[in-house]
């Protein structure tokens, strides 16, 4: 990459950031009791006021505002692939295909729940920029038939054709999902190992790594903890990629508990990264590692792969963290209560 392309990226990401959500920001949304209270402070105090602006806050309901803040995200990834080099331009694919991914499981989330036609209201426009997918055809998805339709071509197609469910039975969500995001890790590890730069691959390789250990810690604590997955059940599902070995998550994998899955990554890095937590929620830890992560490299990394991927990251949290403060809103939730909520 030219260090002119290199530099543009390192100081729009950057930039960006900076818009992002303060301290202040989120003690202020704290304090919004309502959807429309929360509409109303990131239209008239936050970077969010463009994607907000035309709309009556009043009138505004949690799927709508969720869909124009996760439009900002869309269009930064753009403004971002704008300056990038083929390089970074192919692990950008990484991010769309996790946006994809995400609109796939949530129309499979309506036709499981007989409501398919709402998929619609919430469709992100701003992503068939870029998305190799037509959210037109998941917008007509009626059944899992429809669904195999409309990918058809696509590389998520042969994962959901392996997953069709037998005359009446509910679609399995969190096998699917598992198996499209192990598709796309599987994607972008092909992709940072086939980089032109020995340094850059290395680099890379090493942090995406350790992102790929924090996902699979969240999905054997999640495995074990929400379906109470035995060794067998949860090693098939995990991602085959990674800084811990084979013997190290078939142990996570045979642990009584959670408590003891902790005990042993305890001689681990990602142990030592548990120990420097302030968050003690373990449904909560992968999301807040991963935040502390992103952050350090995008401050401190020269390289512009590494700094868009880190960034993309950190505004999904953001968002996250918008979405769970509507929907604590929605229930009347204290400000202590919603405090916990916040990644950060």
């Amino acid at each position: 990459m030219s260090s002119q392309s290199a530099n543009a990226i390192l100081a729009k990401a950057r930039a960006m950031y900076g818009k992002c959500l303060k301290e202040a920001d989120y003690q202020g949304l704290l304090n919004c009791k309502s959807v429309t209270e929360i509409a109303a402070y990131l239209k008239q105090r936050t970077a969010y006021s463009s994607a907000i602006s035309g709309m009556n806050e009043n009138e505004i309901h949690r799927g709508q505002l969720e869909t124009k803040l996760r439009q900002e995200l869309y269009f930064d990834l753009f403004a971002l692939s704008r300056y990038a080099h083929e390089d970074t331009l192919a692990f950008s694919d990484f991010v769309i295909s996790k946006m994809e991914i995400e609109q796939i499981i949530k129309c499979l989330m309506l036709v499981n729940i007989g409501k398919p036609e709402e998929y619609v209201y919430s469709m992100p426009l701003s992503l068939d920029k870029f998305a190799k997918i037509s959210l037109e055809a998941l917008a007509g998805v009626r059944s899992y038939s429809d669904m195999l339709d409309a990918l058809k071509g696509s590389p998520y197609y042969s994962v959901l054709l392996q997953f069709s469910p037998k005359d009446n039975e509910r679609i399995n969500i969190t096998y699917i999902e598992i198996a499209l995001e192990n598709k796309s890790y599987e994607k972008a590890i092909e992709t940072i190992q086939n980089g032109k730069h020995k340094s850059d691959k290395k680099e890379l390789l090493d942090i995406f790594s350790s992102m790929l250990d924090i996902e699979n810690m969240s999905r054997i604590i999640r495995l074990k903890k929400y379906y109470g997955f035995s060794e067998e059940e949860i090693m098939p599902m995990l991602i085959p990629y990674g800084r811990l070995s084979q013997k190290m998550l078939s142990e996570l994998c045979k642990a009584e508990n959670v408590d003891k899955i902790f005990d042993i990554l305890k001689n681990t890095y990602i142990g030592r990264l548990i120990s420097e937590l302030r968050c003690h929620e373990q449904n909560q830890m992968a999301d807040v590692m991963i935040y502390n992560y992103c952050r350090h490299h995008l401050r401190l990394s020269p390289n512009p792969t590494i700094v868009m991927i880190s960034y993309i990251y950190l505004r999904e949290i953001e968002l996250k963290n918008i979405v769970n403060l509507i929907e604590a809103a929605r229930y009347g939730l204290p400000a202590d209560e919603k405090a916990k909520l916040l990644i950060k």
